[in-house]
């Protein structure tokens, strides 16, 4: 397969994906990033001095494989780390009560008043603070825009860096949802993160021991839901996780298990699993089915990471998943809460005013269509996009109108000089593919006499002013044409006066078309008085 032939499908198709972070991601970006067994290791030896660790974990381990002698090593590695913790925790906890170990700014009281159990709060002081390694901030800043470019955000990770991260540089902030609460409630579906193992600033939801996770398996099917649901128009990429890692094994298992087969045939370039391959600077893609999980998959393997990034940042669909979130809130606001209480109106505003309307809601009867009269949801057509652009109407936002052009037939003439006119379009919101096909349009019709090549031979007859061709009474469709020729012996204001009455007879009859000799004509006259050299 191609290498990166997902990620440019991706790409091409324009789709804001969903996250999936796992323990990998703080761990390359932060110093001293403790791994689950680490940690469970760091409080094992404050709990018993007697033994090793791992002599305490082989016997667990021993113990589960006499129990389960057919089960895959990673999950016994799974269950063995989940058996560790319980233990541990409970011996943590009653070593705390009997004070025997001591947990900074967490009292006895504390403990009492808010029944946080210790071992919980101790493992939040751990992931309290944090530090990028030197060498990884250029990186960790291309992960932050690419938090940013997500739909939603899961992850396993009790620590704050994704939501630090996410809000860094973005005024409208994440919304943050801490266990499974989050699957309960109806959610917008944009600028969302599931913290599904819980959270350090509420350590009580923090998933470690057996009963933990056993109340989480209970409600799992929820996440299936959440990312079923989303599935449709967001694939779903796991970064910091591992083929052999249960946790994500357990979630893709979950939500394949409610596809049909031809739902699951259809996922494999949906679910995206990025994989760390230490050395391997290029970035190699495997589909694959896997028996046990009953699904396909995509594995990306790369040591590259900067690569995979810069590629899932070139994904814009005019906003960023944070704006959609925040517009769905005001729209929300207006129009579901003013409408119960039956002080509904209407108001036309442009996207930018929302920060303006968001404070009069209150009392005001009011409701937001969101867009401006040309364009409300909805791209402009051929005849409304001309009326905009010839009578400077201005009322077609530029991202829409560049759009426009680009999704029109690449030998169509249509003017479009003005929008592009001193801008990069490299540093405009079109994706790759509408950015290509105006830069094919701009080398194809950059110079008028080849465009005025283009009339018919009985059409270039040469005249002098525009009211000598109008005076000869031809057809409309010839007069253009005679005009498109002559048009650099012709007065310009005259000219745009012309084609301006034209465009507004035109928007009057109700046409949807436009004529090839008229789009020429209004081509011809774009170049000559906006095309820039």
């Amino acid at each position: 397969m191609p290498n990166t032939t997902v990620l440019n499908n991706l790409i091409d198709k324009n789709e804001y994906p969903m996250i999936f972070i796992g323990s990998g991601i703080p761990k390359r970006y932060l110093e001293d990033f403790p791994s689950w067994e680490g940690l469970l290791e760091m409080y094992w030896k404050q709990v018993n001095n007697d033994r090793s660790f791992y002599s305490f974990l082989n016997s667990i381990r021993q113990e589960l494989l006499r129990e389960n002698p057919s089960m895959l090593e990673s999950e016994i590695d799974y269950l063995t780390n989940i058996k560790a913790g319980t233990q541990i925790a409970n011996m943590f906890n009653e070593l705390f009560f009997a004070e025997k170990i001591s947990i900074g700014n967490f009292s006895q009281k504390n403990a009492f008043k808010t029944k946080i159990p210790p071992f919980k709060k101790a493992i939040s002081n751990v992931f309290n603070e944090y530090k990028v390694k030197t060498e990884m901030h250029e990186e960790f800043d291309l992960f932050k825009k690419v938090l940013n470019k997500s739909q939603i955000i899961l992850t396993t990770n009790y620590d704050t860096l994704i939501e630090d991260a996410f809000n860094d540089d973005n005024p409208n902030k994440i919304k943050k949802y801490i266990g499974q609460r989050g699957f309960f409630e109806q959610t917008y579906g944009w600028a969302e993160l599931y913290k599904i193992h819980g959270s350090i600033e509420s350590p009580s939801s923090i998933i470690i021991d057996e009963e933990d996770y056993d109340k989480f398996n209970k409600n799992s099917v929820l996440i299936s839901a959440k990312i079923i649901s989303l599935l449709i128009n967001s694939p779903i990429i796991f970064m910091g996780y591992s083929l052999t890692d249960m946790n994500v094994r357990n979630i893709i298992k979950d939500f394949s298990s409610s596809l049909t087969p031809k739902d699951v045939s259809d996922m494999g370039s949906r679910i995206i699993i990025v994989e760390y391959d230490e050395g391997n600077d290029a970035i190699i893609e495997q589909n694959i089915y896997d028996s046990e999980l009953e699904c396909e998959y995509t594995l990306i393997k790369t040591g590259n990471f900067p690569k995979i990034y810069q590629k899932l940042i070139n994904i814009n669909q005019g906003v960023a998943p944070s704006e959609v979130r925040r517009y769905q809130h005001i729209i929300k606001k207006l129009v579901v809460d003013n409408g119960k209480k039956g002080s509904l109106n209407t108001l036309l505003i442009a996207p930018q005013q929302l920060n303006e309307i968001e404070s009069r809601i209150g009392d005001e009867r009011i409701v937001v269509a969101l867009g401006d009269t040309a364009n409300i949801f909805r791209m402009p057509d051929i005849m409304s996009y001309v009326y905009d652009y010839i009578l400077n109407k201005n009322e077609i936002h530029t991202d829409i109108a560049l759009r426009f052009v680009a999704s029109q037939n690449s030998r169509s003439r249509i003017p479009f000089f003005k929008y592009i006119s001193g801008v990069n379009l490299d540093n405009t919101n079109l994706n790759p593919s509408e950015k290509e096909k105006i830069k094919q349009r701009i080398a194809s019709c950059t110079d008028l006499t080849t465009v005025v090549n283009t009339i018919n031979k009985s059409n270039k007859i040469v005249k002098n002013s525009l009211d000598a061709i109008k005076a000869e009474k031809w057809k409309k469709d010839k007069e253009r044409d005679v005009i498109s020729y002559n048009i650099t012996k012709l007065d310009e204001n005259e000219v745009a006066h012309y084609i301006e009455k034209e465009v507004v007879n035109l928007k009057k009859e109700g046409k949807l078309t436009i004529s090839s000799a008229m789009r020429r004509l209004l081509l011809i006259y774009d170049l000559l008085v906006n095309k820039k050299d």
